[in-house]
């Protein structure tokens, strides 16, 4: 069964990418879905289960009609320094085109993914 708790708290208490990564991983998380037009993640188990989490951020802006790969790329280095929170984050990379992203934990990356099916891979600098 999912550990539900686990989830909650690496959403809840803000904690950097690679903690979150790091108690995933010990829950046997293999990768999580974000929908960023439905403003859901869904987490997938290694055993099958699936557990879906709404992201509650205020004042999202419209979903930016083109993808800047530059710009997303940018928005990435500033919350890896640790510049601005994910909520942040979330409404800089949906104002730059982003309409969903996937995090492959056992494939050390991301990726994000425009309106038309364009896609931006980032492989964790850990």
């Amino acid at each position: 069964m999912i550990n539900i708790a686990v989830i909650q708290e690496c959403t809840d208490k803000k904690l950097p990418f690679p903690e979150v990564i790091k108690h995933l991983t010990e829950i046997g998380i293999e990768r999580y879905y974000t929908d960023l037009t439905k403003m859901e993640k869904i987490f997938y188990a290694q055993n099958g289960e699936t557990y879906t989490e709404r992201l509650l951020i205020d004042s999202m802006p419209k979903m930016g009609e083109n993808f800047n790969k530059d710009k997303i790329i940018e928005t990435l280095r500033e919350i890896q320094r640790g510049e601005i929170d994910y909520s942040t984050f979330i409404r800089r990379i949906v104002s730059f085109g982003t309409v969903s992203y996937t995090v492959y934990i056992d494939g050390k990356h991301v990726v994000y993914v425009g309106r038309k099916g364009e896609t931006y891979i980032e492989h964790f600098p850990f």
